[in-house]
């Protein structure tokens, strides 16, 4: 039998994942739905009941990236724990199946249940409210690429941030990874700023991440365009940084079964 990954345990493994985790997980569905709910229907029925599109989508935003967040922080939380660590770490499992199985559970699955549920509720709230200054429309991700795509990149972005935290962090994994992203978040500002300074002499205007800048030289102005091909550099990087953090995840996860 292959001990990095075969079919027939990987599927035992996800149905007993699933048994043991469905109630937890029907909870924890039930909850946000309650939140989203309340998010929506608050502002539908208060004053003249208008539900903006720009205000659907920040909800949207909302659900996918602190629920998200916070539901992947839990999904190893039980290996932090030396006495609920023995029972998983003994199961007949690899490394890799285990780590399918949860991401599984953190990506593709709470990303179809969090769409259905979301939706779901936007309708009911539309349906029921009557706003004075016209019907509501629901928020359509695909009527334009940019909203449903970076709505995707942010969601994977603070997934994969909170998958890693999951496996490194052993109690507090939110709470840490959020200390870790925001300490890192400001250090790249911080370092940004200071290459940009070096290089420019201090006459940059700004010092934005991907973005034009003015120098002010002998009392004029000079644009500096960035090159198109920064954006294509940028999903390179990005891209990289992904794969890094998943091997860097998957082999902490290994080493945990040592």
């Amino acid at each position: 039998m292959n001990n990095t990954f075969n079919l027939k345990r990987f599927v035992w493994y996800f149905k007993k994942h699933t048994i043991e985790n469905g109630r937890t997980y029907l909870l924890s569905l039930a909850v946000a739905a309650g939140i989203i709910f309340l998010g929506l229907a608050l502002p539908a029925f208060i004053g003249a009941g208008v539900l903006s599109e720009n205000y659907q989508y920040g909800m949207y935003i909302f659900l996918l990236w602190l629920g998200g967040s916070i539901f992947t922080s839990t999904i190893f939380a039980n290996l932090g724990d030396k006495k609920k660590a023995i029972l998983p770490l003994t199961l007949p499992v690899s490394a890799l199946e285990r780590f399918v199985v949860a991401w599984l559970y953190t990506f593709p699955i709470f990303l179809v249940i969090a769409n259905c549920c979301f939706f779901a509720i936007d309708s009911l709230v539309i349906s029921i409210s009557h706003p004075t200054t016209g019907p509501n429309v629901m928020i359509n991700l695909f009527k334009t690429i940019t909203p449903g795509l970076s709505a995707l990149i942010l969601f994977a972005m603070f997934q994969m941030l909170c998958f890693w935290g999951a496996i490194y962090f052993n109690r507090l994994h939110f709470i840490k990874t959020a200390f870790v992203f925001f300490i890192a978040f400001f250090g790249s500002i911080f370092l940004n700023k200071a290459m940009l300074w070096l290089i420019s002499g201090g006459v940059l205007s700004s010092y934005n991440f991907f973005f034009d800048n003015q120098v002010f030289v002998n009392g004029k102005y000079y644009s500096l365009v960035i090159s198109d091909n920064i954006y294509t550099i940028s999903w390179i990087f990005f891209t990289l940084a992904l794969i890094i953090m998943w091997m860097s995840s998957y082999y902490k996860l290994k080493e945990k079964q040592v």
